[in-house]
Parts: structure tokens; sequence; C-alpha cells
């Protein structure tokens, strides 16, 4: 019996594999969530207890500066696939939810390839960019590249969301710019 053809809107859910990588993405954006929690709760108490120390004993230390910002990169960058995965990123929602369903999936087919070429630009110059950092960092007996280390992690991530993302476009797993229906809140200006 043929099947009556899906309109362009229409989503069939993804096999399993691809569901099975969503959740671990999910997963490890989670995880990433508390590592950047945890970061900016060790940056406070060191910040806290070098104000102390300074203003009770008179002592500062200058190695709290140093890991105060190598906690608040990693917290960066480690935040840029939380971003990306929880679908905050800015998008233009406001013009591509209105087009219709093929051009919709064919601009979001457009803006994962783009989300690709970018990561791939990113990623292309890491194995070069990590042999260069070996030199320790100030104050911290660690190489560079450590500090660098959690955007190429990212964008790796951030790689594989915008594939498995172009994928379920392709296929019709999910659709392109979901039209949300976000409550708006009381006083917001749109």
């Amino acid at each position: 019996m043929p099947q009556a053809p899906r309109p362009d809107d229409a989503v069939i859910g993804p096999p399993r594999p691809i569901r099975h990588l969503h959740q671990l993405l999910d997963g490890v954006s989670f995880a990433f969530k508390i590592a950047i929690t945890l970061c900016l709760a060790v940056m406070v108490a060191l910040n806290l207890f070098n104000v102390i120390s300074r203003s009770v004993l008179g002592v500062a230390y200058g190695w709290i500066f140093s890991w105060t910002m190598l906690l608040f990169v990693w917290m960066l960058l480690l935040g840029l696939f939380v971003f990306i995965r929880d679908r905050r990123d800015v998008v233009v929602d406001v013009f591509m939810t209105r087009l219709p369903g093929m051009p919709r999936r064919i601009a979001g087919l457009f803006a994962c390839g783009v989300g690709v070429a970018v990561m791939l630009a990113i990623l292309r110059g890491a194995p070069t960019l990590l042999k260069l950092q070996t030199a320790p960092m100030d104050s911290i007996d660690l190489p560079i590249y450590v500090r660098s280390m959690p955007l190429f992690i990212s964008a790796v991530l951030v790689l594989l969301h915008f594939l498995l993302d172009f994928v379920a476009i392709a296929f019709g797993w999910s659709q392109a710019f979901p039209r949300t229906e976000e409550p708006v809140e009381v006083g917001a200006v749109e």
C-alpha cells in the first residue's frame, strides 16, 4: 500500500543510534554544567580567601589570580558547547520560523553547514597550536595548552552537534528552526 506523502513540516523520530548520540551529548552538556559550576565556586572561594587574607593578615597570594583566570577561561570554553547544545545561540528564528517547510529545511541545512565549517576551521589549527603551547603558564606549573584544551573539546562536541542536526534535518527526523511557543514575560520588550 503506497504511503501518503509527508508534508515538509512533518517529523518522524530518528533511529536509535542517533537518539543515543543525542542523549550522550545531552549527558556531556550536563557534566559540563557541573564543571562550570565547580569552576565558578572555586573561583569565588579562592578570591574570597585572598580578600580575607589581604584584609586580615595583609598578605595576598598572586597565584590566585592565575588560577582564577584559568578557571574563567575553562568556564567560557566549556560553556560554548553547553550554550549551543541548549539552543541558546543566536539564531534568526524571527525570519526562519516564518518560512514554509522546504525553504526552512534548506536554511536549517545551510546553518548546520556553516556551524560545521566554523568548527572544522577551529579544529584545523589545533594540532599546530597545541604543539606550540608547551611552555608553563605564569604562576601555574602547567603547560599553556591546558588553557586552550577545553576550546578544542567543545569544538569537537559542537561539530558533532551540528552534524547530528544536519543529518536529522536532511532525513526529516527533526524540523529546522522549530516554532517554539515561549511565554512572554510581563514587561518584556520584543
